[in-house]
């Protein structure tokens, strides 16, 4: 079951070296002046080697509606990074990951980019490989569909209709080499 935390949720805040400077609301940091803080994306995998692809929500902030990874966050101030992994597996898709179960395949990925509202995101957002033997049950604020898919197909998805899916996804499959075949 998903559950919605009342309390205020914060992100990090970063300098250009990646070093943490601060935090600030997590609904006052994705503007037009976005400042670098720190998230995570993760693609989760099943037995069969299929990765597991969301639509956002119609109602998020940045990319509404589009294609992307399996799921992705910030971590709470001193958080270790792994733990807001689990925390939003369960939270956005009711999977209950194993730790052992979790990777980082590109542990310095950074990216900025504009939404057609001019919302910025600008992130170090490092990447993580998870598997599960479970289907996910969305959460509905937070994704409206999902599938599974082959890599392969994925990649080619995202390289030839790259306006389906949000534009951190197209560089993370084009940048990961342990992105399954």
């Amino acid at each position: 079951m998903h559950t919605l935390d009342l309390t205020e949720e914060l992100v990090v805040l970063l300098d250009e070296d990646g070093r943490e400077i601060g935090t600030a609301p997590k609904y006052s940091v994705h503007s037009t002046d976005t400042p670098l803080h720190l998230a995570f994306s993760c693609h989760v995998f099943n037995s069969v080697g299929e990765v597991l692809v969301t639509r956002r929500a119609l109602g998020k902030k940045t990319w509404p509606g589009v294609w992307t990874n399996s799921f992705c966050g910030h971590p709470l101030p001193g958080e270790a990074l792994h733990l807001g992994v689990l925390r939003r597996a369960q939270f956005e898709l009711g999977l209950t990951l194993d730790p052992a179960d979790i990777s980082a395949t590109l542990p310095d990925f950074r990216y900025r980019a504009v939404d057609g509202s001019g919302i910025v995101e600008n992130e170090i957002c490092p990447v993580y490989i998870a598997t599960t033997a479970s289907e996910p049950v969305p959460n509905p604020d937070e994704v409206i569909e999902f599938a599974w898919t082959t890599p392969s197909a994925l990649r080619r998805a995202a390289r030839d209709a790259p306006w389906a899916f949000s534009p951190w996804l197209g560089l993370q499959v084009s940048e990961m080499e342990s992105f399954r075949a």
